[in-house]
């Protein structure tokens, strides 16, 4: 009898630990669902969608972001040849058919870059050529070659763009004083000298300046950087958005994108500055186990649908504060219980249950 009740008690701690193993058998980092929810983007041959849809359109910001995104993790897309083709091809319509896209071509340039793919000189002069023909005389460039506009986000777009194609910018003097023009009393910089400071400009204004010159020349950086953490969210109590950062001083809620863009301009002045616990917290929250992506929790008692943009806003900040990327490391496996998860754990409890009623009846018998 003694026996038997010893042997009774070995299967049912075997159960316990056998129970307690198969979260970790069954567990993914938060990394694999990330690059599982951008691969299932993927339009083979094309690019990837922003998010799940039925029907399939590519973006093409979404592409790149995701591209940055596999390049980390050492992952490639499906068929590197065609897509790069593609995109390639895509840029060419632009031009023949004389409707270019400066973000559209930007996103474009910078896929084919990740994937290391060199355009057709004839093409890569057209662009040269377009590129200038965007410059404005008194400082800044617009946003199509027909327009007079000047605009920080613009000029942002075409300072990337000469760097894509190895090109030089002509008469910086003339570029950085213009830019400097649209400071703003706040800090803050505005879309050209007569608007009023918004986050994404101000954010363009210092990737700008540490493209091509020094972000202390900005006309006050210290004001730059009270106008960036005005953005900040440090109230504990305030479930939603504390760590994150505001789009704009009415928002409601912090957002990923405008967090990222307050992160980086943060980390490019003064890295000290950042709140880097808070955020990755707030950040992490954002991870939605249903798809693997991020998402902005802005709408309440809604299902929240993850993007590779916001995604890729997410890892990028996460880089950021965190550059071994450790905390998407992490083993996670309880949000993903699923049916599939609920039939393995049945089918190993029921296994152990009958060892051990079969071992209990021989004994009696």
């Amino acid at each position: 009898m003694k026996y038997k009740y010893r042997n009774l008690f070995i299967l049912i701690f075997l159960l316990l630990i056998t129970l307690n193993a198969i979260p970790s058998v069954l567990g993914k980092t938060r990394q694999s669902y990330l690059t599982s929810f951008v691969k299932k983007n993927e339009i083979e041959n094309r690019g990837f969608s922003n998010a799940f849809s039925s029907e399939d359109i590519v973006s093409f910001e979404a592409t790149t972001y995701a591209l940055e995104i596999l390049e980390d993790y050492g992952i490639n897309p499906n068929e590197i040849e065609a897509l790069q083709n593609n995109l390639e091809n895509d840029i060419g319509e632009m031009f023949d058919e004389n409707k270019v896209n400066l973000y559209d071509l930007f996103y474009l340039m910078k896929s084919l870059n990740i994937l290391q793919y060199e355009i057709d000189t004839d093409l890569e002069n057209r662009i040269y050529q377009y590129l200038n023909d965007t410059e404005q005389i008194g400082g800044g460039f617009s946003f199509s070659n027909t327009s007079s506009s000047a605009s920080l986000a613009s000029t942002y777009y075409i300072v990337q763009l000469y760097s894509l194609i190895n090109e030089s910018i002509g008469n910086l003097l003339v570029h950085k004083n213009w830019v400097l023009s649209c400071n703003n009393i706040d800090g803050g910089y505005g879309g050209n000298q007569s608007l009023s400071s918004t986050l994404p400009n101000t954010y363009f204004t210092t990737l700008i300046f540490d493209e091509l010159w020094e972000i202390n020349d900005l006309v006050n950086i210290n004001k730059t950087l009270s106008y960036l953490n005005s953005f900040y969210i440090n109230d504990s109590s305030d479930l939603d958005s504390f760590g994150g950062y505001l789009p704009d001083e009415n928002a409601q809620y912090a957002t990923l994108s405008s967090s990222y863009f307050c992160v980086k301009a943060i980390s490019l002045i003064d890295t000290a500055e950042l709140n880097g616990g808070s955020t990755i917290s707030w950040v992490l929250n954002h991870q939605n186990f249903e798809d693997g992506g991020f998402s902005d929790n802005i709408v309440e008692l809604e299902q929240k649908k993850s993007s590779i943009i916001a995604s890729y806003y997410a890892f990028e900040t996460l880089k950021i504060l965190n550059p071994s990327l450790s905390s998407l490391a992490k083993e996670i496996w309880t949000v993903e219980f699923n049916y599939w998860i609920l039939g393995i754990v049945f089918i190993s409890i029921g296994v152990i249950i009958a060892v051990i009623v079969f071992i209990w009846r021989k004994r009696r018998i």
